[in-house]
């Protein structure tokens, strides 16, 4: 082979393979959405791992004997050179010699288009499956992307893949690519890891030492970001203290300060610099935005050419608003802290002017309260309150009325509106009572206005677990609604719904959600629909019928907290049910993630079904996971939130649970001791007939008296407390306590000397038809293996193989290669080993000449000079792969 400039064989080869590199999986040329693309560019600032990728989709590639060519590229890149450095890298990925000619004549013709189109023939002749990655595409002079890479896009042969990176968005013209279904672009968001990617990465590095909670922390501060990940990761594993490392990366101190000092204040220009930390005030930047705080009218230039070189800043895709990213804005404000007090207020004063000539309130109702501007925050932030309540931002709005004076919020309709409505739907809803009275006392109230301060009424008893109390409020108002608000009948029908499950009436509940009126989630009613949808879920939930309540929950958690944030109220909701279908799947990884972080949520703004859901599942989690202190931790948690809010709900679903902890050690004195305190908690209530709790509480003092009895081997009261739970489950429409009913039935059948396989076999199929996976194991260990070893109609599961009888993973492994024959991936695997010429002859029964041939080929193959240098190049190549 002729050899190539060195330049070139730089340009040519592939960055170092890490083995500790995370795969995405979802970003795979395998998924549905890349598999089919002819041209796919990845373009995203510095830090979000797309030469990764690229080197990702390489091994891929090359995994299916792909022939893949590598180029990364300069800015000295012109039509000509650029062809040039084509012919060089298919030359060294498929060493055919032709590539080697179209090298030498590219320099001397100067035609580059010309050349371009030999260079495709040359890679339609090849025949098989070619890729060419090009990186740091953004760099190439403007001329170079739109003549000669447009043309090597619009005339790629149909053997050809194009894979290209690039920090910015590329002036492709791919608009007929991309109708044709052949062109994708990924952005930013597409690369940013999502939080089960985030704990999965730290999961791989630190095992069990960092919990779940923390690595959703760090998810949630890093965003997503890789390389912030990746400083996050060093920064763990330097100070052994994963607490400490999570307080610097809070704080900005450590290795993220010193990135931000490196790749800032250092390298960029000190006007930049003074630049930068004049825009960091803002959440939120807009090129005219910039210009009205700097008085610059290249502002908006100088934005994105930061954009562009800095990985600080986070673009939305067709719109020229940007966001810098949570931890470089920590670290901007430290720099913003060292300005004069006059130069801060005005910064302040500037932006909320602007933000709100664009309407933009609550953001400029922050910058007048910094700029000591109260009366002016306060006017803000009554004309958009009430709108971020109903987007579900409670937890927004209860900041805020912490912030406000006491005065302001009363003396303003809308904004005492807002503040009711939040604190009804949180920890706080006997505080919502004294704002709700002074609604209701206002002579001017209309008809819609009365509804909804009711319908607030109604919210604040429901979330303190009184029902009855709910419906007694809201009972008038649904009868005759008022007609001329479609909101408020909205917010109505969803009481009605979550009162009808009250009633055991799912499918009705399910029936008012869907017949009431609809919006959409660009409407600015998330809260509405994001309770309606929750309230849908939970009806399939009741029944037991886990797929529809998985998929009905999944899509909408999705949306909520892609629109209103993982924290919010509405994702909690939605967040705490999810779990609980997960768990009954069997799901239990995914379980753990949608709860991490996110119980002191749970216990401030969800609704005390959401409470219970969340609490049990995750002290369930806790206890299969191995860590009973904290399952027991959990439940006790719920019993002191019962105490605190008076909730007996709370008290009896927190025994009961311990209770079944404990029959299932057989520990039959700690049971009966917790079920004299459930005796002791249970409310005036549970033995009202009208009560709309009561039906509830009864069904969880049915299971928790089974489960004592079970304990005692009191196997006749079993067999009674059975038929009793079944009877309430059947009437109240709960699946799961349904079959749980029927395993203590069979269990109490069998131990009596009875038949007890017809009802074991009618709750095994009633749990495998809605997808219950684990009600046999949860309710007793004894039902599975009774299962197992008495019914000849159940099948036993197959063993896993032992550890000690696994196939051993040879030491070095030959990715399938076009650029390398049969026999000689054979020669060069064996010659990894560090196997002489006699060996290989031997472990491949040819002649040593012959080895000495294919030794011979390799060498000019991979351009090295001894063996230990094809080795080299090949594993720098992708070709070999080290044992994993």
């Amino acid at each position: 082979m002729e050899r190539i400039e060195p330049e070139l064989v730089l340009k040519t080869t592939p960055p170092r393979s890490q083995k500790t590199a995370y795969r995405r999986e979802r970003l795979s040329l395998e998924m549905d959405g890349l598999a089919s693309r002819m041209a796919i560019s990845v373009h995203a600032p510095a830090g979000f791992g797309k030469t990764w990728l690229l080197s990702q989709w390489r091994r891929e590639l090359l995994s299916r004997g792909a022939v893949v060519a590598w180029l990364t590229l300069d800015g000295r890149d012109d039509g000509v050179r650029f062809v040039q450095g084509l012919a060089a890298a298919m030359l060294v990925a498929s060493g055919r010699q032709v590539f080697a000619s179209s090298t030498n004549q590219a320099m001397s013709r100067r035609d580059a288009l010309g050349d371009l189109t030999e260079w495709l023939a040359e890679v339609a002749d090849l025949g098989g499956e070619v890729a060419l990655i090009l990186d740091e595409v953004d760099v190439l002079p403007d001329a170079t992307i739109r003549f000669a890479l447009a043309y090597l896009l619009h005339n790629a042969p149909a053997n050809l893949r194009v894979l290209m990176a690039s920090r910015r968005r590329l002036n492709l013209q791919a608009t007929e690519l991309e109708a044709r279904g052949a062109f994708l672009g990924l952005g930013l968001e597409d690369l940013r890891f999502r939080v089960e990617e985030t704990v999965e990465v730290l999961a791989s590095r630190f095992g069990e030492s960092l919990d779940i909670d923390l690595r959703v922390v760090l998810h949630e501060l890093t965003e997503g970001w890789p390389l912030g990940l990746q400083l996050t990761v060093a920064a763990i594993e330097r100070s052994g203290t994963p607490a400490r490392a999570i307080e610097e990366l809070k704080a900005c101190t450590g290795d993220i300060q010193r990135y931000f000092v490196d790749s800032l204040v250092e390298k960029l220009p000190a006007d930049q610099v003074d630049f930068l930390t004049c825009i960091a005030l803002p959440e939120n930047l807009h090129p005219e935005l910039c210009i009205a705080l700097t008085d610059d009218p290249q502002a908006g230039e100088r934005m994105s050419e930061l954009c562009a070189s800095t990985p600080i800043f986070a673009e939305s895709q067709g719109t020229d608003w940007v966001r810098i990213h949570p931890l470089a804005r920590e670290f901007l404000q430290q720099r913003v802290a060292l300005l004069s007090q006059a130069r801060r207020s005005d910064l302040h004063r500037r932006a909320a002017v602007w933000l709100e000539t664009r309407g933009f309130f609550e953001e400029a109702a922050r910058h007048y309260l910094s700029a000591e501007l109260p009366a002016k925050a306060y006017n803000m932030i009554e004309q958009c309150l009430y709108e971020i309540m109903l987007r579900g931002q409670f937890n927004r709005v209860i900041e805020w009325i912490g912030e406000l004076p006491a005065a302001e919020v009363e003396s303003r309709p809308r904004m005492c509106l807002a503040a009711a409505w939040a604190l009804a739907m949180s920890d706080r809803s006997e505080q919502a009572r004294h704002l709700i009275e002074r609604l209701q006392s206002d002579p001017s109230i209309d008809e819609e206005a009365s509804c909804e301060a009711a319908a607030i009424a109604s919210a604040a008893a429901y979330f303190s677990d009184r029902p009855d109390e709910s419906q007694a409020i809201i009972g008038r108002w649904t009868q005759s609604p008022p007609r001329s608000s479609v909101k408020v009948q909205a917010i109505l029908a969803n009481q009605q719904a979550r009162l009808a499950l009250f009633r055991g009436q799912p499918e009705a509940a399910r029936r008012i959600c869907r017949k009431a009126p609809q919006f959409s989630w660009t409407d600015g009613l998330d809260a509405i629909r994001g309770f309606a949808e929750w309230v849908v879920g939970v009806t399939y939930l009741w029944e037991g019928r886990m797929q529809p309540a998985a998929d009905a929950l999944r899509n909408t958690l999705q949306r909520a907290e892609q629109d209103i944030g993982r924290r919010s109220s509405v994702a909690t909701l939605l967040a705490c049910s999810l779990a609980a279908v997960l768990l009954e799947r069997d799901e239990l990884g995914e379980a753990t993630t949608l709860l991490a972080n996110r119980l002191d949520v749970v216990e401030r703004l969800a609704s005390p079904d959401a409470i219970v859901f969340g609490f049990v599942t995750a002290a369930r989690l806790a206890g299969l996971q191995g860590q009973g202190n904290r399952s027991y931790d959990l439940l006790e948690a719920l019993y002191a939130l019962g105490d605190e809010r008076n909730v007996p709900r709370f008290r009896m679903v927190s025994l009961g649970e311990q209770i079944r902890l404990h029959a299932l050690q057989g520990r039959v004195d700690t049971c009966q001791v917790l079920w004299r305190r459930i005796e002791e908690v249970l409310p005036a209530c549970f033995h009202d007939p009208d009560s709309l709790l009561a039906p509830e509480l009864r069904l969880h003092v049915g299971i928790a008296r089974a489960y004592t009895l079970l304990a005692q081997r009191g196997w006749p009261e079993l067999l009674v407390a059975a038929t009793e739970l079944h009877e309430l489950a059947s009437r109240m429409r709960r699946g799961r306590e349904l079959v749980q009913a029927l395993l203590f039935k069979a269990l109490a059948l069998h131990e009596t000397g009875r038949d007890g396989q017809s009802s074991l076999r009618e709750a095994h199929s009633l749990a495998a038809e809605y997808g219950m996976r684990r009600v046999l194991l949860d309710t007793h260990p004894l039902l599975a293996r009774w299962n197992l070893q008495e019914d000849p109609s159940v099948k036993a599961l197959p063993k896993a193989p032992a550890m000690e009888t696994a196939a051993r993973i040879p030491a070095t492994k030959v990715a399938p290669s076009r650029l390398l024959t049969p026999k000689e991936q054979e020669v060069l695997q064996l010659l990894a080993r560090n196997l002489s010429n006699k060996q290989i002859a031997l472990a491949l029964n040819v002649g040593e000449e012959t080895v000495k041939w294919h030794l011979k080929n390799l060498f000019g193959k991979f351009q090295a000079g001894t063996r230990r240098h094809v080795v080299d190049r090949a594993y720098m190549l992708g070709i070999l792969e080290a044992e994993r």
